[in-house]
């Protein structure tokens, strides 16, 4: 994967990443878990998640705990196992607005690991 990011488009990344941040935007909880392994872990804001269960309740509260929009700005893809997704969150939390890295690692059309970073 190179350090360049391209422009958001949402054909050039594997499936499931697209349906998970299609379903995380819309609320759609289940949806969203779905698209992890059920031995994933997810590394947010400082914190680890591990498997199926604990993926689905970080999704509901990172969901709920504040107001705010994203804008799919920018990708990296390193063939059908890895993607990056830059994200830009404007809100009602600390700061206001933020672009975040979405590092995603696949393994049989799954989410394996998601690592969330600013």
């Amino acid at each position: 994967m190179t350090d360049a990011f391209t422009g958001y488009e949402p054909t050039a990344l594997p499936a499931p990443v697209v349906a998970y941040l299609d379903a995380h935007d819309e609320r759609r909880h289940a949806d969203a878990a779905a698209t992890f392994a059920a031995d994933a872990t997810v590394l947010d804001d400082g914190n680890t998640y591990e498997g199926i269960d604990a993926i689905a309740a970080w999704i509901a509260r990172s969901s709920s705990e504040y107001s705010y929009t994203s804008t799919r700005i920018g990708q990296q893809v390193a063939g059908d196992d890895r993607a990056v997704v830059q994200i830009r969150l404007d809100g009602d939390f600390p700061g206001g607005t933020v672009t975040l890295r979405y590092q995603f690692e696949l393994q049989d059309e799954l989410i394996r690991r998601l690592a969330i970073e600013v």
